[in-house]
């Protein structure tokens, strides 16, 4: 579902994020318990029930234990099928940043979309009240030719951006077409218009998605690769980081 939502950067230490997830984790089962929970195992299907939605305060949670393999769902243009959704965006937590891989390319690098995709990655964070997703990396196609999208840890537009710090980021897929934009209104990533490449988005805060011509819709399927889910129900990505109440302030990581 298409929205627009202000942000300011998030991005925290290393040791403030780790002491956010064990503490969200604990904080979590704690409260809930029992709670009700879409727990698919390494493949994520949430999206098939309740649309994963397109901001840091309506992402779906990816709530399954253990390493997250495959996270499948639609994109839709039809006032028939309710909302125009134009985007996909899910909280999930990364194990792994040394094989990091989000992939829609095929092939040896798995996923699918029955579109022209393009899939970006978030640093989740914020104060409680109000979560946040800083653009970190963006690709549009995998290489020349292909309509699947690929991201690495690694930036590759010369930029030397590399993921390496383990925790809790947001995972967005769209059509070609859609892209988001910041508090001011500018392009996080510009124009992905270079096959194979991975941009970097400099952190800038998410504020909403701008949608140009009719986007394409259909079935998906994202490969991952060094992700697990974050392990807890999911009444609501911000009201479970709420439960935690110890994000501190944030700094904006430049190049």
């Amino acid at each position: 579902m298409l929205t627009s939502h202000s942000s300011a950067l998030a991005t925290l230490s290393p040791s403030r994020h780790a002491l956010l997830v064990s503490s969200l984790t604990l904080a979590a089962m704690a409260v809930f318990p029992t709670a009700r929970t879409h727990a698919f195992g390494p493949s994520w299907e949430g999206d098939l029930i309740e649309d994963a939605k397109d901001s840091a305060t309506t992402a779906q949670l990816i709530s399954t234990g253990g390493p997250v393999l495959n996270i499948s769902g639609t994109l839709g243009s039809s006032p028939l099928q309710g909302p125009i959704d134009f985007v996909d965006m899910y909280l999930i937590r990364l194990e792994n940043p040394g094989i990091l891989r989000i992939s829609t390319a095929g092939g040896a690098f798995g996923g699918d979309a029955a579109f022209d995709s393009q899939l970006f990655l978030f640093r989740a964070g914020g104060p409680p009240d109000s979560l946040k997703a800083g653009g970190l990396l963006a690709n549009n196609d995998a290489d020349d030719g292909l309509n699947g999208s690929l991201i690495g840890p690694a930036a590759t537009d010369g930029s030397g951006f590399v993921v390496n710090t383990p925790g809790l980021y947001f995972i967005a897929i769209s059509a070609f077409g859609t892209n988001p934009f910041t508090t001011g209104g500018d392009p996080i990533w510009g124009a992905l218009n270079v096959p194979g490449q991975i941009r970097y988005g400099e952190g800038a805060d998410l504020a909403g998605w701008s949608v140009s011509g009719q986007p394409a819709s259909g079935s998906y399927s994202i490969r991952v690769e060094g992700f697990s889910g974050v392990s807890v129900p999911a009444p609501g990505a911000l009201a479970i980081l709420s439960l935690a109440g110890i994000v501190g302030p944030l700094t904006r990581r430049r190049r």
